[in-house]
């Protein structure tokens, strides 16, 4: 018994420990020097954050390739804790990023990122005819992530007059007790969506 007790924290400190999720290595960058600023502080005010590393995230509209170098068009979600980008909330925006060098747009257009870069300024621009400002961002690395889904069973409870309910507790053998309470009606199933490398 004294042994569960020592060893108790010890493998709760290491549940909690690998339950936590981490930032992918190639969008970590410098923890002391990443800003914490989200998109509509940049948007706000560009040149207050020029040069400074940020985490932006959300989908690739569009992928365009130049001679020496890749810009890809983000629409920006708010990311997690683990710089994913959360699906679940609505766009913020549309930043524009450049990256030295060929990036194939097949492995880009139409998937989740999440970039580390410097802002390097705004540009005007336009979506369809509408003049738009982009936040212009030079890649010091990105993240492709996927959607995931598992179907979760749900265990739905009705109350009132059913078998199954108690068990036993009555004069009559179970199943076939008929007692008023709750008992388990037919299990259905949820979507659950998670974002993964």
């Amino acid at each position: 018994m004294e042994l569960k007790k020592l060893l108790l924290p010890v493998l709760m400190s290491g549940f909690i420990v690998t339950g936590c999720s981490t930032i992918p290595k190639n969008i970590g960058g410098n923890s002391g020097l990443v800003s914490a600023a989200n998109y509509s502080q940049i948007y706000g005010n560009p040149a207050q954050y020029k040069g400074q590393e940020v985490r932006i995230g959300g989908k690739v509209l569009n992928v365009i390739n130049h001679k020496n170098e890749t810009l890809f068009e983000i629409a920006v979600l708010p990311l997690d804790k683990a710089a994913r980008p959360d699906v679940d909330q609505p766009y913020q925006g549309r930043v524009m990023v450049k990256k030295a060098g060929f990036i194939d747009p097949l492995t880009l257009k139409n998937r989740l990122v999440t970039v580390l870069a410097t802002v390097a300024g705004s540009e005007q621009g336009e979506v369809g005819k509408a003049k738009y400002r982009f936040i212009m961002l030079d890649m010091l690395g990105y993240q492709v992530w996927h959607i995931k889904e598992s179907l979760i069973p749900i265990d739905s409870w009705n109350y009132g007059f059913g078998p199954y309910w108690n068990y036993g507790w009555s004069a009559y053998p179970y199943p076939y007790a008929m007692d008023w309470g709750w008992y388990p009606m037919r299990t259905s199933f949820q979507v659950e969506k998670s974002i993964v490398k």
